[in-house]
């Protein structure tokens, strides 16, 4: 996959869809609790069709480089290891998306939130709220505080900050914590969000995907905007560079990117419709996404060519 070009106001998709309901894509129920929130919106966990199932971990086999499940979380940890977050918990690769093992069964990886300058990971959805000092290999229950739900539908930490969490509470909106026990409210806007990320400096500049609206931000995390030229993005289809700030979509549309916190968009050249997208934190050169069919491609020229995972290096 080779390609780019740049677009700005009308020139870009003018929906933005984190339905799920995509080409080569089909919804998968949502959890009862969302689904009593949402009152009938169709909140997207999406699933790969007759990619399901634990040959997708099997290592030696053309399944190899391919992901199974729910996608819901992509992380690069500094260093290179790469994480996947899903209702069964978090699979874990160290060559570059190749091979992947087991979900651990840690919990309903919805988010999976880190900085650059700490070595704490963190993983939060519906009644989990979990911290990592070894990337990933163990885990331990963090306190909820006083959060005044344990429904976590996203969930980021500030790059520059590490020691300021957000947590998306499912219905409720978003809320801030600097030390991880007293919570404040922030803002019900983001109540039904699928996805949040927080970018560099403080305070840092947020991103939610939010059904009905798309891609939103925050400079404060009180009052919230559209970005109304954002591409398509799948539910879990937002991440951004936590040292760039640069803003990745991944979507029906393929893969685009921001260097101006959404004014204008750049078409990568990943074209087929994608579910997650990763930066290495050290690399941004290095990028990783997920396709409709669950396969991992790596890029190493930041998003200009793209290569299956499961090739190798």
């Amino acid at each position: 996959m080779t390609g780019g070009a740049s677009y700005s106001g009308s020139d870009v998709p003018p929906a933005v869809d984190v339905h799920g309901r995509e080409a080569g894509m089909t919804t998968q129920r949502t959890r009862p609790s969302l689904r009593r929130l949402l009152a009938g919106t169709l909140l997207g966990v999406t699933l790969v069709t007759g990619a399901v199932g634990w040959r997708a971990w099997r290592q030696g086999t053309d399944e190899a480089g391919r992901l199974g499940g729910d996608f819901h979380a992509l992380q690069v940890l500094p260093g290179g290891r790469l994480l996947y977050g899903q209702h069964a918990g978090v699979s874990v690769s160290t060559d570059g998306g190749r091979t992947w093992g087991r979900p651990d069964g840690a919990g309903d990886a919805l988010s999976l939130a880190s900085s650059p300058r700490s070595p704490v990971l963190i993983l939060a959805g519906h009644g989990v709220l979990k911290t990592s000092r070894d990337g990933g290999a163990t885990w331990q229950p963090a306190t909820f505080g006083n959060l005044a739900s344990r429904d976590l539908q996203g969930f980021a930490v500030a790059p520059d900050a590490p020691n300021v969490w957000y947590a998306n509470i499912a219905g409720l909106g978003l809320y801030r914590t600097r030390e991880g026990r007293n919570w404040e409210v922030m803002s019900p806007d983001t109540a039904y969000a699928t996805a949040l990320a927080a970018g560099p400096g403080s305070p840092p500049r947020l991103y939610a995907l939010v059904p009905g609206e798309g891609l939103i931000a925050s400079d404060d995390g009180a009052t919230w905007q559209r970005i109304g030229n954002a591409p398509p993005a799948a539910p879990s289809g937002l991440t951004v560079h936590p040292v760039s700030g640069h803003v990745y979509l991944a979507g029906t549309a393929g893969l685009w990117r921001s260097g101006d916190q959404g004014a204008t968009w750049t078409r990568l050249g990943f074209r087929e419709a994608a579910r997650l997208v990763a930066a290495d934190p050290r690399d941004e050169a290095r990028l990783y996404a997920v396709g409709a069919g669950g396969a991992v491609y790596r890029s190493l020229d930041g998003g200009r060519t793209w290569a299956p995972a499961g090739r190798g290096a």
